[in-house]
Parts: structure tokens; sequence; C-alpha cells
């Protein structure tokens, strides 16, 4: 049974300019609530297609490496279609080490303001986009999360070798206990494209 996410964090998106959405993360932006940050990217290209992204951080207070994965994916996509680097606005001293940390200046622009202009238009994320997830799927998209960061750079692989490990061996443990196989899934290993 899918069970809603919980969040410690929050998420905001308001639509800038035409083709420019702000994400707004505010305090501790985790696993527990990327899956809302892909869902929104998704709403957003949906409703505008094209969107290039501007992340405000001024208010976020932790990211952890699940998130920060959901985020590369969304820099690594923005880039593939040529909407260039995903803005990174009002990063704290620490979120920048932990950008460059992982590599991630390659995919973000880092900036010390937001571009001018004001919000147009919320994003709203509606009771039909809820994201609701089973264990296994939370884990594989850990898996997922980290398998981007890798894709960014990839010394991440060592990095986060045991914990994608780890991951691998709970979706096996989560599959097994919902009586479902996804063999895509089953190897935790890194894709890297290049």
């Amino acid at each position: 049974m899918a069970e809603p996410l919980k969040t410690r964090g929050t998420i905001e998106f308001a639509q800038v300019g035409g083709k420019v959405a702000v994400i707004r993360s505010i305090g501790c932006c985790s696993f527990q609530n990327s899956a809302y940050l892909d869902k929104a990217a998704e709403i957003c290209e949906r409703k505008t297609a094209g969107c290039s992204y501007v992340l405000d951080l001024g208010r976020c207070e932790s990211m952890d490496s699940t998130f920060l994965g959901v985020l590369a994916g969304i820099a690594l996509r923005q880039r593939r279609e040529n909407r260039g680097n995903l803005i990174v606005v009002n990063a704290s001293p620490p979120l920048r080490r932990t950008i460059s940390l992982l590599g991630l200046g390659h995919v973000l622009d880092l900036r010390d303001r937001l571009p001018e202009g004001e919000p147009e238009q919320e994003i709203e994320v509606g009771e039909t986009d809820k994201v609701n997830m089973s264990r296994a799927d939370r884990i594989a998209h850990m898996i997922q999360a980290h398998r981007r960061l890798i894709e960014v750079d990839s010394g991440n692989e060592v990095r986060f070798e045991d914990v994608l490990k780890y991951l691998g061996e709970s979706l096996s443990r989560a599959r097994a206990a919902e009586g479902e196989q996804d063999p895509s899934l089953d190897d935790p290993s890194p894709s890297v494209q290049s």
C-alpha cells in the first residue's frame, strides 16, 4: 500500500517571466520531500514547456544526498535540452561547500541573488498530483537520485558506493515484502552516461 510522504522541509514553486520557474527550498530538504521536488518540476514542465529553473536556498537549512540527486537530475535534463545551467541563489557557505564537494558546480550556476522580476503565478501541486510511494518505490527513488549524482561527477561513485549497496539490499527486501520484482532496479550499481 502506498503511503504519502511526510516532509520536514517545504518546497515552493512560482513562475517568473514566462519560462522561468523559481523553486524555493525551505528548512531541511531530504529524501522525505525529494519526490515532491521531482513531481513539481514535472508539473512545471508540463504547464510551461521548455522552462528553466532558479533554485532559491535563502531559507534552506540543509539538503541530503537524495534531494541533491533529484536536483542534479532536473539540472541535467535542463542542460540536455539546451536551457543552460540551473541557477542557484542565496546558498549558505555550508550548502555551497556541499554542492562543490559533490561536483554539482558543473550543472549549477551559483549566484548571490534572484534574477529581476516578481513571481507571476504560484505553481500548485494538486490533489491528483500527490506523491504516494510504497517503501520499495521510495528506495528506488533514492537509488536513482544517487545515480544522478554519479552521472554529474564520477568521483561520487566511491563516495556513495556503500549507500547504493545498502539501498540495493533494502530494495530487494522491500520488493520481497511487497511481493513484486523489478529487475531494472535490483542492480544498485550506478549507470553513468557520458
